[in-house]
């Protein structure tokens, strides 16, 4: 159904490093799309150019990174990423929903329009008001100028003086005197890790619950997604048994500690295997 279509493409859709991605069918339709016109007719040029030879392509536009992949029978998947961002966070980041697209049948795309048109409503002129009649000048002349003195019935009463004294700049702290020569402070101490909290070289292996945990649609993915949002897929799919929380955390470009929040709490619901005893 669409509506599997439309779930499969939220990893992408609430991805703040996606700016946009379509669907192309294997004929060159594009369908499910949010790229720009302009980068669209790219997209759709360079794969008219391959005809159906495509596994993964990438192309560096103005706009930014172009990730083309097959989903199945040349049916393909282009997603925009910012021109910074490196290729391996983007292919990572295209796995999900490719995983999740290859489950579902692509041909009911065909039954809805590719590209809705939206009429555009022809602009009514808007009617230009007549021009105001210049009001007449009158000339002041020193026999017609108002008085200078107030009439006799108006009291004219002084503004109040401000009783308030003006607020006192406070007094700037004494700038801090410089150490001795050869007086080294020593550094603060490290935090002491929390109970159970595992550290950078800890690598991580699959579990039980680890393909349903790729599903937002399973209560233990929508459970990851709510906690921690689009990137503890992308934690999870770096998961291979080779990797440790410092290698995970270099290749996504996010900080460790981030890292061991996503798999702290894989391991507790059996999504990642539990640490080996030391």
């Amino acid at each position: 159904m669409v509506e599997d279509v439309q779930r499969a493409l939220d990893n992408l859709r609430f991805d703040r490093m996606v700016k946009a991605f379509c669907i192309i069918s294997p004929d060159t339709i594009v369908y499910q799309s949010t790229l720009d016109p302009d980068t669209e007719a790219m997209v759709t040029q360079t794969v008219s150019l391959y005809q159906g030879q495509i596994s993964q392509l990438t192309v560096n536009t103005e706009a930014g990174l172009v990730v083309i992949s097959k989903i199945a029978e040349n049916w393909l998947l282009a997603v925009l990423f910012p021109p910074n961002l490196s290729l391996g966070i983007a292919v990572v980041k295209t796995k999900a929903t490719l995983l999740a697209l290859r489950e579902l049948d692509l041909n009911i795309l065909k039954t809805m329009p590719a590209k809705p048109v939206e009429p555009i409503p022809t602009p009514t002129p808007t009617p230009t008001p007549p021009p105001h009649p210049s009001e007449p000048e009158v000339e002041t002349t020193p026999e017609t100028r108002p008085p200078t003195t107030p009439p006799p019935s108006v009291e004219i009463i002084p503004p109040p003086v401000s009783t308030e004294t003006p607020p006192v700049e406070e007094a700037m702290p004494p700038p801090m005197e410089p150490p001795p020569v050869g007086a080294v402070e020593p550094p603060p101490p490290p935090p002491a890790p929390a109970e159970g909290r595992i550290d950078l070289t800890f690598v991580p292996q699959g579990g039980d619950a680890l393909l349903a945990a790729l599903d937002k649609g399973s209560p233990v993915g929508g459970t990851l997604f709510e906690k921690f949002g689009p990137y503890a897929r992308d934690v999870l799919f770096l998961v291979d048994g080779k990797r440790d929380v410092k290698t995970i955390a270099f290749l996504l470009g996010l900080p460790e500690y981030a890292i061991v929040e996503v798999l702290e709490f894989a391991i507790s619901n059996n999504i990642l295997a539990e640490p080996a005893a030391a």
